[in-house]
């Protein structure tokens, strides 16, 4: 379960950094966008950019570990309540659906 959730919180960070990098290059790129799909690809680059500070921060501080053992509690919590295989079945399906949402949003706002 520890590497499972270690996984988890590695692929979460680089979700987050692969997003906010993707974000600037849609931003970057010319293309036919209405003023809505751009302003909220510049939202959703702006939540990104917190993200990635924010983990820049817990990077440089040493405080990634914290944010895993919240991880930790969590899936041991979700385990008691439906049992250690339910438990990490869902949370694959949670991972995968993070890293999709992260990385398909910005191409969606891109082309509203």
């Amino acid at each position: 379960m520890n590497d499972l959730v270690r996984f988890g919180g590695i692929l979460h960070h680089l979700a987050t950094a692969a997003g906010w990098v993707f974000c600037l290059v849609l931003l970057g790129s010319p293309g036919e966008r209405t003023l809505l799909g751009f302003l909220l690809l510049l939202a959703w680059t702006f939540l990104q950019t917190i993200g990635t500070i924010g983990l820049i921060a817990r990077l440089l501080l040493g405080r990634l570990e914290e944010k895993n053992e919240r991880l930790q509690r969590s899936f041991t919590r979700l385990g008691t309540l439906v049992g250690e295989t339910r438990a990490k079945g869902a949370f694959a399906v949670m991972l995968a659906a993070m890293v999709a949402f992260k990385l398909a949003l910005p191409a969606g706002l891109n082309r509203i």
